[in-house]
């Protein structure tokens, strides 16, 4: 989340879903980021694995995960099937890592602040990098290695 000067100060979000297995990573932004886009999220998903059976979306604790809108969407695609992190836990969730990467590698000491459209686009970008997938993603998130998240995805 970056915060933008000018006029309307607004906080400009992103929401993000990494499959687990391929390092892919599908993301949205907007200044405005709630039910509606969470919704949009799923639907990308849906879209993206038509043939899965189940596509398991890690959800923290954000209350919009849980509005009526939401809940309405995901009975309405039941292959998707939330699993739900305890308060405050983001060590569970290899998103939380990706957004770790991003804050190193895109906004620590950015020299963008009066450019924030091309701000806005190296986080497009550092995000589109792993569109068709990553190993060295899966890797920095740990879900590849001999960690226990990896062995856990693997099911050893």
């Amino acid at each position: 989340m970056a915060r933008r000067a000018g006029k309307n100060n607004q906080q400009w979000r992103l929401i993000a879903a990494l499959n687990a297995l391929s390092g892919q990573v599908n993301h949205l932004d907007g200044y405005i980021v709630g039910r509606a886009k969470l919704i949009e999220l799923y639907q990308q998903l849906v879209k993206l694995y038509p043939a899965a059976r189940r596509i398991y979306v890690v959800q923290d604790n954000w209350s919009v995960h849980k509005h009526e809108d939401v809940m309405q969407a995901l009975r309405d695609w039941p292959q998707i099937e939330p699993v739900w992190l305890p308060t405050y836990a983001p060590w569970l969730n290899p998103t939380e890592k990706l957004w770790r990467w991003l804050r190193a590698v895109v906004l620590k000491l950015h020299r963008l602040a009066d450019d924030w459209p091309g701000l806005r686009q190296q986080v497009r970008d550092f995000l589109d990098q792993f569109a068709t997938g990553s190993q060295e993603l899966l890797h920095y998130v740990g879900l590849l290695g001999d960690g226990r998240l990896a062995k856990a995805v693997r099911g050893s």
